[in-house]
């Protein structure tokens, strides 16, 4: 028996569209060569250190060497493992030219839709509203599931024609949701490239998706938290107390019953503004660093997200520090945080950083590091802080007016740590990267 009238649910004409192993398919198409039948990975740290992250993979490749996304250099095959790895091309991520050519597909989606009616969820994924639109491009004596369809394929085609990248789209007369679920579980496996799932086929497609991590909004550990409560299926959760739920998850398990249930009342145009508001910086560091070592990466990242925070007049009244093992190491790493007077001074937050970092530091091993400042206010005026010389305290503050009206003129890099010259320093070398990867932008094809 069903939960819920689907006939007093809102609908609307969705496509959910992602384009096909982005980064691969636009490494490929720029050296000409086939993006579904060539194999090739983007790479970061493409080196021979084996510590590189597999940021893209071609279909190619996927299929052929068994890789996936998000895989370690040293998870590639040998070629005493499978021969064909000698085919294999490797490329280092060109981000700032992903960005530009989501850009144009940007533009190209905008031909069928208005602006509000647009929400890219990635650089390679996006959903568009057609519900208002579809009228303009087929005629009205058909159904608005061939309406969709049709139109859904003219997008396809004109990304595929002006930019030489497929790609899938899931399709619903529904809901948003069922669109991001027919992209991922049906789509993405037809020779179309396309798939439709409505009201009408939760029971028989969304209840039956094998794995329930592979229902949207469920990871590995939601997966393992609902199979501790008897949960193993999409149909479990949606026959599961929804009291229950909401004891366990609060409002994400009510919204994970009503999520398996089919139902979705998000709408494109209805903007979701964030409560809070938090500045951070993350990366992936080049190798792995000893605990000697990371007081300077510390320090640089403290420096340059606390110029953001200046740039916008805010001062963090929270400090995160995240740390990530190397993969031999014992223990994955830590996740702290801790409350502060809220400040947007560079050396206060990297002594609050080194702090938990000395905490909760015990001698592994570092591969990865993040920092998170929220919890702020934003103000003009300074509060100075009465159990130190306020003379001291405006002599910092105008410091820091100096150097960032330097940065704002020269650039980050005209004013940077000596330390940072050392083989270990990071801002330096980072100072060219797209989030937290090679921009590409003016070395076009080089080395093609």
């Amino acid at each position: 028996m069903e939960n819920f009238d689907y006939s007093l649910e809102p609908r609307s004409d969705y496509a959910f569209i992602d384009m096909k192993s982005y980064y691969a398919s636009y490494e490929l198409k720029a050296r000409g060569l086939d993006p579904l039948n060539t194999m090739l990975v983007v790479m970061s740290k493409a080196d021979n250190t084996g510590s590189g992250l597999i940021l893209a993979s071609s279909p190619a490749a996927k299929k052929r060497l068994g890789l996936t996304n998000v895989s370690r250099a040293w998870e590639l095959p040998t070629e005493l493992d499978n021969p064909a790895v000698k085919d294999l091309i490797i490329v280092e991520p060109r981000m700032q030219l992903y960005i530009d050519q989501n850009i144009e597909i940007q533009k190209i989606v905008q031909n069928y839709a208005a602006k509000e009616d647009i929400m890219w969820y990635s650089i390679d994924e996006g959903c568009v509203d057609l519900g208002p639109s579809l009228n303009y491009f087929v005629p009205e004596n058909i159904s608005r599931a061939r309406k969709l369809d049709i139109v859904s394929q003219r997008i396809q085609q004109h990304i595929h024609r002006e930019t030489g990248i497929y790609s899938t789209v899931g399709m619903s007369n529904s809901n948003i949701l069922l669109a991001k679920l027919a992209l991922d579980n049906e789509a993405k496996k037809n020779s179309n490239m396309r798939a439709l799932w409505n009201y009408e086929d939760v029971q028989t497609k969304a209840w039956n998706i094998k794995e329930i991590s592979d229902f949207w909004g469920i990871g590995s550990r939601m997966k393992e938290n609902l199979k501790n409560m008897g949960i193993y299926t999409i149909k479990d959760l949606a026959h599961a107390s929804p009291e229950r739920l909401n004891k366990r998850f609060g409002i994400m398990g009510l919204q994970l019953y009503h999520h398996a249930w089919g139902i979705d009342r998000a709408r494109i145009r209805e903007k979701y503004v964030p409560k809070g508001e938090s500045k951070g910086n993350s990366q992936m560091l080049p190798r792995d660093y000893y605990g000697h070592e990371m007081p300077l990466v510390i320090k640089e990242m403290a420096d340059q997200v606390s110029t953001r925070l200046r740039r916008k007049n805010a001062k963090a009244g929270t400090i995160h520090l995240g740390i990530r093992y190397s993969r031999n190491e014992i223990g994955g790493g830590f996740s702290r945080q801790m409350k502060v007077t809220p400040t947007d001074n560079s050396k206060e937050i990297a002594q609050h950083l080194q702090r938990l970092f000395d905490k909760y530091y015990e001698g592994q091993l570092v591969r990865q590091i993040s920092v998170n400042f929220s919890n702020l206010s934003y103000a003009n005026g300074t509060q100075f802080n009465l159990f130190e010389e306020p003379e001291q305290q405006e002599k910092e503050i105008n410091l820091e007016k100096s150097k960032d009206l330097v940065r704002d003129k020269f650039g980050f890099l005209s004013l940077v740590y000596a330390s940072s010259l050392l083989d270990h320093g990071r801002s330096i070398k980072r100072a060219g990267l797209v989030a937290g990867h090679n921009g590409g932008g003016a070395g076009g094809l080089d080395g093609l």
